[in-house]
């Protein structure tokens, strides 16, 4: 349910900023608002609650994000404190950064590694990532100490398991199927 309303959303927002062919810049907005959001949670738990009117949650808005944001995100901001979704603003954000990027065709990818991988592997990764996808990429990096080795990609939607482990799994899993 929460995807679904998150999604309509975003999708309104999306379809008044192509028309004002606005895209980069309401997402960097939003981007801005998110980070506000996460870096002063205190902000994003007085737009939650129910104690707090309606006209009090749109005057914190507009003190806290009047000159950093345009006319129609602050507007879009108040249409969410009206229908009372505020709750959904960071997964509205993150609708509309899936459909801008899927109009400029890219597609973030983040590579989980045991160790932190070199700029140079992260983008031949990313290049022959982008080659086989036919997407731009942007691929991060995140260490996870519980991979022993290898590579294990998000992608989108998709994941690609070129871990140790899981390799050691197929063997396994080959060789109990001989045996047997």
């Amino acid at each position: 349910m929460a995807e679904l309303i998150a999604k309509r959303y975003a999708d309104a927002l999306f379809e008044v900023s192509q028309e004002l062919n606005k895209i980069e810049p309401i997402q960097n907005e939003l981007q801005f608002i998110s980070s506000c959001l996460n870096d002063y949670p205190e902000v994003d738990l007085l737009l939650k609650s129910p104690l707090i009117q309606l006209q009090e949650k749109k005057d914190i808005l507009t003190q806290v994000f009047n000159q950093q944001i345009s006319k129609e995100v602050m507007n879009f901001l108040f249409v969410l404190l009206d229908k009372r979704r505020q709750g959904y603003i960071k997964a509205i954000i993150e609708e509309f950064k899936v459909m801008a990027n899927a109009v400029r065709n890219e597609v973030e990818a983040v590579a989980y590694t045991a160790e932190l991988m070199t700029q140079t592997d992260i983008l031949q990764l990313q290049t022959k990532l982008s080659a086989t996808s036919g997407k731009n990429i942007k691929l991060t990096n995140v260490v996870n100490k519980d991979i022993v080795g290898g590579v294990l990609i998000k992608l989108g939607d998709k994941v690609i398991d070129g871990t140790v482990k899981s390799r050691l799994d197929q063997m396994k899993n080959q060789l109990t199927q001989i045996l047997v």
